[in-house]
Formats: structure tokens, C-alpha cells, sequence
């Protein structure tokens, strides 16, 4: 039980390593253009509740770090609170709530496309460092600690059969993990150190529903090889990739439903089985999807979100009346059950993969 703490401790710890660039990225593009807008800023915050440490610059902006690091904000002058959805009247022409529609849609959009540019140069540096990354071959990468599969598979195994069915990349093994239901058992055939071995998983986790399949659950991840590539093809291909990424949340989007989706723990466990491979360009790529993903989540017109910020200033400017504090009120506390139900659902099933949280669920609903 103590390992699996402590499995469980490093993976939080992992999780800020990675999260905490790209939150203050996202935070500093609001700052910026807010600045640049003319907007006084009173706080900018690394992480939520109480600050631990705080210090106040030259233009009166008080700057923190606090300890729940799963995001941050910028308050403005004029902001009630950290959300930004709630506004108090102010004469002061710094307020934000004196600004236009279309300036506070450019501070709102700021955020989400400082994610975007953090993602190209990340991956800009992943090119000129390592090359063209090539993640589809059916090599395992990496296992990870609290999978069932730990013991059974290993980096560097080729898979050639799941199901009985042949299996010719990593996208294949994807498929297959997709149309495999997780009450059913996993055979998969490998190649390691020169010869066949056969492996049957069984998953120790209890399916949410009848229709919920391997794919997610697993934790393995492709063996990336790395392609070198001239100077002059630098910025042309960090661009196709950068344009293949960008693609990536929308497809999930699309596809994906509620059971499949993944909290901070799982995005942790999938970090720290990354820094634990030790490779800089799967650290950066890994960093990219991150960052894309921050962007495009933030973009969804959900109140508390950036999107959600964005759809409110369209409206006032298209009626041109500002929206009522009964309304924004009930916005905010809707999106708040919203998006903590979500988290809560996430997070509970990414701790369901650890041992000690199985138990405990095993005791209380056996």
C-alpha cells in the first residue's frame, strides 16, 4: 500500500513538472494583451486558494503561487472574481468592465492562443533537436506502473496479434483496443528477445458501463524513433506537425465519450511514465499535445472558460446591452457543477487504476 502511495505522489508530482509551463503561458497571454489593452491587472496566480507566496510589482499587480496547481488566472480591475464572469461597475477607465466587446474578446482569445504558439515552438525545438517523430510503429514503449499490463509487457516488445488479429502498427493496436470490450480478456501475441510470447490480460478495474473497451486502458505507449531532417525543412515540418496536432483534440472531441475521458491523474500517470523513459523529444511532444489541448479545452464556449468568455462578449456586442448579474450569476454556478462533476467523474476513474483505491471501492460497494 506505501509503494502505491508513493507511485501515487510521484505522478502528482509529475503532473506539475508539466502543467505548470503551460498553465503560466496561457495566464501570460491574457497578461500581455490585457497590458497591451490598457487593462489594470490586480493579481495573476499560479495554482488556486490560498497563496503560499506573493509579491506586488511596480504597476500594483500582486503575483502568486498557490497550492492547488491544476491552473491559474489574472484578475482584472473591474473583475468580482477570479472566473471573470462576474464584473462590479467601475469609472475607472482600466476597468475591464469599461473596455469594448471586441477588446475583451482579445483578451480572452489571448490565452488559448499563447497555448497554440508554446505548442509550435515546442515543437519547432523537437524538430531541430530530435527530427520528425514516428510513434506508429507496433513497439512498445512504455508500460505503465499501475496497469494491469505492468509485468506482463515491456519496452521494446513488438506486438504482432491482439484478438487473433494481425497487428501491423500502433494505430492497428489502437483499433483493435477500441472494438475489445474491457469484460473481455486481452490475447496478445509479441515478439521479445527472438521469440513469440503469448499474453492474456485481464482488467482488474470495474467497467462504468457494459460498452466500455480496453483502448485507455492499457497504459502502454508507442516507441517513438526519431527522423533527422535538413535546416531548410526546420519550419515546414514543425508546421505539418504542428497542423496534425491541432487536429488531434477535435478528433477526440468527436469520438470519444465521458467514460473514456481522462482527469489530471490520468494526464499525470501519462507524464510520468514519459519523464521516467527519459527521452527530450517525447518529453516536448508530449508537452505539445498538452498545450493543444489546454488551448482548444479553454476555447469551448462554457462560462468559467475562455470560450465561454469569448460567446458573452459576442453577445453584449451584437445586442449591445451588458448581461445582467442575475444571469451571470447562474452561469457561474452552473458551469461550476458542470465542470466539477466532470472532475470529479475523471478523477475517480483515474484513481480506480491504483491498488489501494480498488480496495477501498471494493469495500464500500462489494
Amino acid at each position: 500500500m506505501l509503494l502505491n502511495i508513493y507511485s501515487l505522489i510521484k505522478t502528482i508530482f509529475s503532473f506539475v513538472i508539466v502543467i505548470c509551463p503551460l498553465v503560466i503561458f496561457h495566464e501570460l497571454g491574457h497578461y500581455w494583451v490585457a497590458r497591451w489593452q490598457g487593462v489594470s491587472i490586480e493579481s495573476f496566480s499560479i495554482g488556486f486558494g490560498p497563496a503560499l507566496f506573493q509579491w506586488k510589482d511596480k504597476n500594483g499587480t500582486i503575483w502568486k503561487i498557490s497550492p492547488y496547481l491544476l491552473g491559474g488566472y489574472v484578475k482584472f480591475l473591474g473583475d468580482a472574481d477570479p472566473s471573470g464572469l462576474t464584473t462590479t461597475d467601475s469609472a475607472i477607465e482600466s476597468s475591464i468592465t469599461n473596455k469594448k466587446p471586441w477588446e475583451k474578446i482579445l483578451i480572452a482569445f489571448a490565452g488559448p492562443f499563447a497555448n497554440y504558439v508554446l505548442a509550435f515552438g515546442l515543437i519547432l525545438c523537437m524538430v531541430i533537436m530530435k527530427g520528425i517523430p514516428d510513434a506508429n510503429q507496433p513497439i512498445i514503449g512504455t508500460v505503465s506502473s499501475s496497469s494491469v499490463a505492468k509485468n506482463f509487457l515491456f519496452p521494446k516488445d513488438t506486438v504482432l496479434e491482439i484478438q487473433d488479429r494481425p497487428v501491423q502498427s500502433f494505430q492497428d493496436i489502437l483499433s483493435i483496443l477500441q472494438s475489445t470490450t474491457l469484460d473481455k480478456e486481452l490475447d496478445i501475441k509479441v515478439y521479445r528477445d527472438e521469440k513469440i510470447v503469448d499474453v492474456r490480460l485481464k482488467s482488474s478495474k470495474i467497467p462504468t458501463h457494459s460498452k466500455e473497451v480496453w483502448k485507455g486502458n492499457l497504459g502502454i505507449t508507442p516507441q517513438c524513433s526519431w527522423k533527422k531532417i535538413s535546416e531548410d525543412q526546420y519550419f515546414s515540418s514543425a508546421l505539418n506537425v504542428f497542423l496534425e496536432e491541432i487536429q488531434k483534440p477535435l478528433e477526440i472531441f468527436k469520438k470519444s465519450n465521458i467514460s473514456q475521458l481522462s482527469g489530471p491523474l490520468g494526464i499525470a500517470q501519462q507524464a510520468r511514465d514519459i519523464l521516467e523513459y527519459r527521452d527530450l523529444g517525447m518529453f516536448l511532444l508530449l508537452m505539445t499535445s498538452l498545450s493543444v489541448a489546454l488551448g482548444f479545452f479553454n476555447l469551448l464556449p462554457i462560462p468559467l472558460l475562455d470560450g465561454g468568455n469569448i460567446l458573452l462578449s459576442i453577445i453584449e456586442w451584437i445586442t449591445g446591452k451588458h448581461i445582467s448579474h442575475r444571469v451571470t450569476q447562474w452561469l457561474l454556478w452552473s458551469s461550476m457543477l458542470f465542470l466539477g462533476g466532470i472532475f470529479v467523474y475523471s478523477s475517480v476513474k483515474d484513481l480506480e487504476r491504483y491498488t489501494f483505491v480498488k480496495n477501498i471501492l471494493h469495500y464500500f460497494y462489494r
